[in-house]
């Protein structure tokens, strides 16, 4: 007899029964790390996220002949998310962390979500309350790359849940499968996204560069 989800049902309802048997254990395990916290406020950086975006509109229409990087903080970047909406998230709001070696994303969801996202409702009827609303921390690392069309997206490469790293490929299964909201449309001018320390550096095209010859 198969079971219903595959593996991977086995693996969301073995970490059920692992908090049915050890709730305390297990909350500890599904905990966000000590040093996780919100991100920092900062009222202006909503307005700079605009003043970026316009830049980039305005060398995208040729009205701007500047090239030079733009950037964008950490605080910046999640001050933007902050407005926006994404139905389709396992894990939503999310926070941003930017270092040289890449992005961060990482939120808080509930074992209920988890277990609706890859199972489906049979096994959302099943699971007792006090378990479903567990909190589970979830974290991505990885780099955005921007290709051709004006198309960017979150290329991850590790993946954490709770306070175990696990695979990127086993971490989109039990949040239901990569989000949709990774790949999005960016401006045709960008030609790369870089990250330092804390910042993201955006990259533009010197105008007129790229753009086909009149025929």
């Amino acid at each position: 007899m198969r079971w219903p989800g595959g593996w991977r049902g086995l693996l969301i309802l073995g970490c059920v029964a692992a908090a049915a048997l050890g709730g305390l254990l297990l909350a500890r395990a599904l905990a966000a790390p000590d040093e996780a916290g919100g991100p920092a406020s900062d009222p202006g950086a909503g307005v700079r996220v605009q003043s970026v975006l316009a830049q980039l509109l305005l060398r995208e229409a040729g009205l701007s002949t500047r090239h030079d990087p733009l950037a964008l903080t950490a605080a910046e970047v999640n001050a933007f998310l902050a407005d926006v909406q994404i139905r389709d998230a396992p894990v939503w709001p999310v926070r941003v962390q930017i270092a040289a070696d890449g992005v961060e994303l990482s939120g808080v969801t509930t074992v209920g979500r988890l277990v609706l996202a890859a199972l489906g409702s049979w096994a959302g009827a099943i699971l007792p309350g006090s378990i479903g609303g567990q909190p589970v921390w979830v974290a991505v690392r990885g780099q955005v790359e921007v290709g051709s069309g004006g198309r960017a997206e979150f290329r991850a490469y590790s993946g954490v849940l709770g306070r175990q790293a696990i695979p990127v490929a086993l971490l989109w299964r039990v949040l239901g499968g990569r989000p949709s909201a990774l790949v999005w449309r960016m401006p045709r001018v960008v030609q790369r996204v870089e990250s330092e320390p804390g910042r993201l550096v955006i990259h533009t095209r010197p105008r007129g560069a790229g753009r086909a010859s009149p025929g």
